[in-house]
């Protein structure tokens, strides 16, 4: 398995191995001249202090004995049974008797002394050492064995600076190969020789390309549609402005700009759509969320539509609202609820009724508008959905983008809609299902 953690354990192992191994063996040689030294350490120590045993005359002047004497670090003393000093090898740094047999501890003339005192047939013999000669040796011992491990260090950082930089060169292929791409270039990275631990990252950056390029062919047929569509209003617009100017009489031009009027009409109905579809595209940047109380919506949204209804001799009205609070931004939900009473009112002839309900049902608010105009084919509900689709045959005014528009808004809040004829099968019934508000009692209705 590819995977940085293992390569990397390998290489330092493998290296604290070596180091280990290497250090171990100067050690070994370190300490065992260490111990050598010590051991020939005590014997000249044990010879010097007993270059004057007792009974044997002495040739050396005093002088010479004592800078003898400061060569020794121990200090030998004898005792009879009488107590009287038989034996001193330091006759000038005569240490205080220790009262007891063993090893003891004395302070003496500003040093620390370990001395040890035993008896044989009648002698007491008591041996010394000061402390601080010890503290040298043993900091002479660790310094040598400290070397070693000192002169492995720069190995040690060379080979974890390595396997480091080896283990993480796949991060930095990564990075020059995003680096390399052209903004247009959006194909997914290669994940088959990448490391385990890279390629969760990598299949995260995947999934966003992926998803960037289809917002991008999402905006580039947007714009394409809109362009498509934008031409053809703008052309009849410009053909009856040249009628206006054309026009000698007054009833010709008052009638040359009431299609003008209509035209501007009718083009500034079809950019307010786009816009609108643009910002329920899923892709879009959402709005901040906040909690809409949907009856209230509902009034609000029939009320503005009320004299487009009377004006064209059509019923509309609520015919029956639960209070519910969904976690929708206001604008996009009046948005959406506009353009499913505004499609009623454009295709229910007059005297024919529309109702708007709003029901909650376990945890969600069903809103219906329900038409009693001629409905949609079965064969076309599918398709009625798309952006600039037209009935073939219909006569009514309009973008084709209304039920575009309320389906990307429905879907980017993860709601469902559904188109199907009206009840008694005359009509056309639109539902919504949408997610009530986290913490809202729902009643069934």
């Amino acid at each position: 398995m590819n995977s940085i953690r293992r390569r990397l354990l390998a290489w330092m192992l493998s290296a604290l191995v070596l180091a280990g191994i290497a250090a171990s063996g100067m050690t070994y040689f370190e300490a065992r001249e260490d111990v050598n030294d010590l051991f020939d350490y005590q014997l000249q120590q044990m010879a010097l202090s007993l270059e004057h045993p007792p009974g044997v005359a002495s040739r050396v002047s005093p002088a010479d004995a004592e800078d003898r004497a400061e060569e020794t670090d121990f200090v030998t003393e004898i005792w009879n049974r009488s107590g009287h000093l038989v034996f001193a090898s330091h006759p000038r740094r005569l240490l205080p008797r220790s009262d007891r047999t063993g090893y003891a501890m004395h302070r003496w003339h500003g040093d620390t002394w370990r001395t040890y005192r035993t008896a044989w047939h009648g002698l007491t013999i008591q041996v010394a050492q000061p402390m601080s000669a010890r503290a040298e040796m043993a900091a002479s011992m660790a310094l040598r064995i400290l070397v070693p491990v000192l002169a492995l260090l720069p190995f040690l950082g060379i080979v974890i600076w390595a396997s480091v930089g080896r283990g993480l060169r796949p991060l930095g292929e990564i990075g020059a190969a995003l680096a390399a791409r052209s903004p247009a270039s959006l194909s997914p990275l290669d994940t088959r020789r990448l490391p385990v631990e890279v390629r969760p990252m990598v299949t995260a950056v995947n999934d966003l390309l992926a998803r960037l390029a289809v917002a991008l062919e999402t905006q580039r047929r947007f714009i394409a549609d809109a362009a498509h569509e934008l031409r053809t209003p703008l052309t009849a617009i410009q053909l009856q402005l040249q009628l206006v100017e054309r026009a000698d009489a007054a009833p010709e031009r008052d009638a040359a700009l009431a299609e003008l009027r209509s035209g501007v009409i009718r083009a500034i109905h079809l950019v307010q759509q786009l816009l609108a579809l643009a910002r329920a595209e899923p892709q879009a940047v959402a709005p901040a969320s906040a909690a809409t109380a949907v009856d209230e919506l509902v009034r609000a949204v029939v009320a503005d539509h009320a004299s487009l209804a009377v004006d064209r001799g059509v019923d509309l009205g609520v015919v029956h609202l639960d209070p519910a609070v969904v976690d929708i931004d206001a604008e996009s939900l009046r948005v959406m609820l506009g353009n499913l009473v505004d499609n009623a009112i454009r295709y229910t002839p007059g005297g024919g009724h529309i109702d708007v309900s709003a029901r909650t049902v376990g945890g969600e608010v069903v809103i219906e508008v329900e038409d009693s105009g001629p409905g949609i084919p079965q064969e076309h509900l599918s398709r009625v959905f798309d952006r600039f689709y037209r009935e073939p045959g219909t006569q009514v005014a309009g973008s084709g983008l209304g039920l575009a528009i309320v389906k990307n808004i429905v879907e980017r809040h993860h709601g469902v809609i559904v188109l199907a004829p009206g009840r008694g099968g005359c009509g056309l019934r639109a539902t919504v299902r949408l997610a009530l508000a986290s913490g809202t009692r729902s009643t069934a209705g």
